[in-house]
């Protein structure tokens, strides 16, 4: 072979070297975008799946607390408990970790309400006093034909009359006294006539150390609803006019109503027609209705819409930025791993806190 034959050779050689490393570098460049394609795709997933568990929590918490809210205050075949006290308190009530009486929190409310399905009937005699049986009515309307009223070890019943009520958990039940024997004294000693019903209690409240909404039976129930709430908060309107709660029969009085004739509203007339969104101070200055420790304000008793707003965050903090976006910060710089809070408002307007 010449000299000038192995020059053309080494020539050809150095070319294929320099289209291999040339399509070395390209193959390497594609490997690159389409590594940076499917990184993006697998965030992409990531996110769309903290979005719809984020947007499922949230329909979760709206959807519970909108039907508790639209069925507060029904009584059965006794007409709507807000006759007889406030079905609605913006306060944790039950048995355990109640709030002080006459208190009013953003944060939480206590919705009473007694199924179609539950047990209604009336005490036959008075009761001897706070921590004696309630000897009922088994025949009563709304009474399943068992001798005691469908009532059993276990179950929350209501019991109310003017002017005072207690929730209690049943400890026994006789069918063949027709009588049921509540777990603890109650506040009051009440007189034959007094409606005795099966009710549902329902607490709702933020546990903000642990971003959880919180569900209460009043009882022994107390278990988280749904994780990751960072904000939750009730409003309350109610009717404007003096006389928006029921007034007593001629001559008579209440807690929301001076003897007169006609009775004279105690509440003051917030004007116009529409029910008007109150602050909680409202809500807790009186006139005062009912015994200790029951006692609420008068003017719960003309609540006839509430706002509802709840907001929950993405579990990942990954996923999590800084700004008005997000209530507890996270790690992202934004781009495709940015999940903002998600959050909703609503009024719910209770079926059975339509006013007289």
């Amino acid at each position: 072979m010449n000299e000038r034959s192995e020059l053309a050779l080494r020539g050809e050689r150095g070319h294929v070297l320099v289209e291999m490393l040339v399509s070395i570098a390209i193959i390497g460049a594609l490997l690159g975008v389409l590594l940076q394609f499917a990184i993006a795709a697998q965030e992409a997933v990531t996110v769309q799946a903290d979005v719809a568990d984020l947007q499922q929590r949230l329909r979760v918490a709206a959807e519970a607390l909108r039907h508790d809210l639209l069925a507060a205050g029904a009584g059965g075949v006794n007409g709507p408990l807000a006759d007889a006290f406030a079905p609605i308190l913006p306060a944790r009530t039950g048995s355990a970790g109640a709030d002080p009486e006459l208190s009013a929190h953003a944060d939480r409310i206590s919705i009473t309400y007694v199924p179609d399905t539950r047990s209604q009937t009336a005490l036959t005699i008075g009761m001897g006093g706070p921590g004696a049986p309630l000897a009922i009515d088994p025949n009563a309307p709304g009474c399943p034909a068992d001798g005691s009223c469908g009532f059993a070890r276990g179950d929350r019943a209501l019991v109310f009359s003017a002017g005072a009520h207690d929730v209690f958990t049943v400890a026994d039940v006789s069918g063949s006294s027709a009588t049921i024997s509540p777990a603890a004294a109650l506040s009051h000693t009440y007189p034959a006539g007094s409606r005795v019903v099966g009710v549902v209690q329902r607490v709702y409240y933020l546990d903000r150390p642990g971003k959880r909404l919180m569900l209460y039976d009043g009882d022994r129930s107390d278990l988280p609803l749904v994780d990751h709430v960072v904000d939750l908060r009730f409003t309350y309107y109610v009717d404007p006019a003096a006389d928006a709660v029921r007034p007593p029969p001629a001559d008579g009085s209440s807690c929301a109503y001076a003897p007169g004739t006609p009775p004279v509203p105690l509440l003051d007339d917030l004007g116009g027609l529409a029910p008007t969104l109150v602050p909680p101070s409202r809500l807790t200055d009186g006139p005062v209705c009912g015994l200790s420790p029951h006692r609420f304000d008068a003017d719960l008793l003309r609540v006839r819409r509430i706002g509802v707003t709840v907001r929950l965050e993405t579990e990942s903090a990954a996923l999590r930025g800084s700004g008005p976006a997000f209530l507890t910060r996270g790690t992202s710089a934004g781009g495709a791993k940015y999940v903002p809070d998600l959050q909703v408002t609503f009024d719910v307007a209770p079926r059975n806190l339509a006013g007289h």
